[in-house]
Formats: structure tokens, sequence, C-alpha cells
């Protein structure tokens, strides 16, 4: 093996030919897999979830995995596909931030439309808010959306209702968030008629915010704000 290099994502094929991002383009190879093991000092670093291989003579790592087992933070910054390790520089320390306007990712939804000043079912207003879209899809359908903490936040507060312009749609939605994967807030079914709730979720540890909606509709996440730490 040439050198170490360490990359944010570890492909999952083995030996065939596949596209590899380069700085701005693609290149052409084979990735190989060969069971690689590997320690930082002396321990075994986990790398089930991203498995290392090797690609033209250099051996790629995942990143964070190395990084954790060095007791380096990793950040990943979505809008300049930047990696850091360690601390970053002060314009990408977080301040307090809107839902609409944190990166997102995974995103299922027909549509997630972010709006201003808008009103709930109860035609209690709001200053901004987002708005989930799942129509025209089977209510046993789930839609989801990722967003990048990095843990870099303490909590997230906002309001579940139905917007205004559902107020008479009696299709039955359930909107879930989960911090890592972890459930840490379910709603009741909501329909029509549901009264809005204000929520405030603590999400200090929390890499990625995933939201779901199960059924079909609207579901509006009004002054849906990340605070941070």
């Amino acid at each position: 093996m040439k050198k170490i290099i360490l990359v944010g994502m570890a492909l999952a094929m083995c030996a065939n030919p596949f596209a590899v991002m380069a700085k701005q383009g693609t290149e052409q190879g084979a990735l190989t897999y060969k069971n690689i093991t590997v320690y930082a000092d002396g321990e075994l670093v986990d790398t089930t979830g991203a498995e290392p291989f090797i690609y033209n003579g250099t051996t790629y790592l995942p990143v964070r995995a190395i990084a954790n087992a060095v007791g380096k933070e990793v950040n990943w910054v979505g809008e300049t596909n930047t990696v850091y390790l360690g601390a970053m520089p002060s314009a990408y320390v977080e301040t307090d931030t809107r839902l609409e306007d944190m990166y997102s990712y995974n995103n299922s939804f027909a549509k997630i439309e972010h709006v201003e000043k808008g009103a709930d079912n109860q035609n209690q207003k709001h200053e901004s808010g987002c708005i989930l879209n799942c129509s025209g899809v089977g209510a046993d359908v789930e839609n989801k959306v990722e967003y990048s903490l990095n843990g870099k936040y303490k909590s997230f507060e906002a309001v579940v209702a139905v917007p205004y312009v559902e107020r008479k749609n009696q299709n039955t939605k359930t909107l879930r968030i989960y911090s890592d994967d972890k459930e840490i807030y379910s709603s009741e079914p909501m329909k029509a008629d549901s009264q809005p709730e204000k929520i405030e979720l603590d999400v200090s540890d929390t890499s990625v915010l995933k939201i779901e909606v199960e059924g079909s509709g609207l579901v509006g996440l009004y002054d849906a704000m990340l605070y941070a730490k």
C-alpha cells in the first residue's frame, strides 16, 4: 500500500468497475475489498459501517471511523463539500438557525415548501415554516428528509400542525423525528381538526436529524428553529 487517504464514504461493491469522484469529475477504476483491518494506537477500529477498500494502489478508509479512533471530531459542510477534522473555521461555527436554512439530503417528500407568515389549521399565524408534502402517496409510505447537525445544536423547537390549506383534508398522518435513528418524537395521528403542538427536543448529541411522515397530505413544522450550543 503506497499511502492511506481518508475518505468520507466507502463504496459498497467489490472489485468491479466503478466511478470514483475526483476533484471535479469522475475516474473509472476497480475497487478491491480484502477485509482490511485497521488499528489506531493498538486498538481495533470498527469499520463495519464503511469498509476500507483499495483503489489504484491506494487504501481508502472511512474518515469518521478513523477520526473518532484518534479523538478528532468530524464535521461535514455539504454546501462546500468539505470535511473538517477537529476545529472548524469560525465562519462555520453554527448559530441559531431556522430549519429551512439547514442543509438537507435524502429527501423523499413530494415537496418541501418553505413559507413566510404561514397559518395552521386553527388559523394561528407563524413567522415561517416548512410544509412537508406527502401528496400522491399511499398511507403506508414513509417520507423522510435528513439534516446534518454534527452535534453543534442543543435543541430543536417547532410547532407541529396541519397547514391552513389542509384544514378540510381528512387524511391521517403521523410525524416522527429521529436523532441518529433513535426516535425522539412521535405525533398523535393528525387530522384536519388536530390541535397544533409545540415541541422542544434535545438534540445536543445529534449528528443527523431525520424527519419522517407516515400517511398522505401536508404537515407543517412552523417556526422551526435549531438552537446552537
